[in-house]
């Protein structure tokens, strides 16, 4: 195991759309990227692969968001990658890693929905936090919760079997900003967890044969705002400790590109 690198979830969260540079909120609007965010999202694509920051034949899948914000983004950062390698990099179109539908808040500023729920009687305890409170008329934490469960699972799942195959396995995944957010705090165990209670039934969020749907008993959801930044653009890197696919992590500092033998202070990896 140690003469491969410890398995990698890549999160992308897309270029710069109208809505994002404002800061309004953007759930199921299906906005393309700016001029600006075309151009940004190439130039991270020509970074990343060109630096070898991430290496183009260790991708063996990347999720993205239905929206066109974010398949837009997948293209562009790819640009760069020979059609040789670009061909064994299956994309999987997944609804669950979705923004967070905003319902009534779609399309406002955060200083907007404040003075909307006000003028409703809400939040007259505490204020409003997404995280715990959800959006009215669209999705609960729990909800959101779930969905970002199951597609951890099945991602984990994925990195699992590569792992024993001996595959190197980067697997990307483009979003958005509080959905990878929620996402990365779930990796690593933040939040709730509590009962599916029939609340899991196999969803058709995506379609791809190779991509096994893990059925869930328990899902976590958070309670507050982890205290996370993905700014438009933004990349983070989620990893596991000690190798083990049971211990996912956070990667928060270091060489974007590890090799084993550094790996191995984290693991009980035997170098000759």
């Amino acid at each position: 195991m140690g003469s491969q690198p410890t398995p990698r979830c890549i999160i992308v969260r897309h270029g710069q759309t109208e809505w994002s540079k404002s800061g309004q909120y953007t759930g199921l609007t299906d906005l393309p990227l700016t001029e600006f965010g075309v151009g940004q999202m190439r130039r991270t694509g020509q970074a990343i692969f060109g630096y070898k920051f991430i290496d183009p034949s260790h991708i063996t899948y990347i999720f993205t968001s239905p929206r066109k914000r974010a398949r837009q983004t997948v293209d562009l950062v790819l640009e760069t990658v020979p059609a040789q390698l670009k061909k064994n990099i299956r994309i999987v179109v997944d609804e669950d890693i979705r923004e967070w539908e905003y319902g009534d808040y779609e399309g406002l500023l955060t200083s907007e929905i404040v003075s909307l729920r006000k003028s409703r009687g809400l939040d007259q305890e505490c204020p409003w936090n997404i995280w715990r409170d959800g959006c009215e008329n669209g999705e609960t934490t729990q909800e959101v919760g779930l969905r970002l469960s199951r597609a951890i699972a099945r991602v984990q799942n994925l990195h699992r079997k590569h792992q024993e195959e001996g595959i190197p396995s980067d697997i990307m995944v483009f979003a958005h900003g509080h959905a990878l957010r929620y996402f990365a705090a779930l990796w690593f165990k933040m939040g709730v967890e509590v009962p599916c209670d029939g609340k899991d039934p196999i969803p058709a969020t995506y379609n791809d044969p190779t991509v096994p749907y893990v059925p869930l008993t328990t899902f976590r959801h958070l309670i507050d705002n982890p205290n996370f930044l993905l700014d438009a653009g933004g990349i983070g890197v989620l990893s596991y400790s000690h190798h083990s696919i049971e211990e996912p992590a956070l990667t928060l500092a270091g060489s974007f590109v590890c090799p084993p033998e550094e790996e191995s202070q984290h693991g009980d990896v035997k170098l000759a």
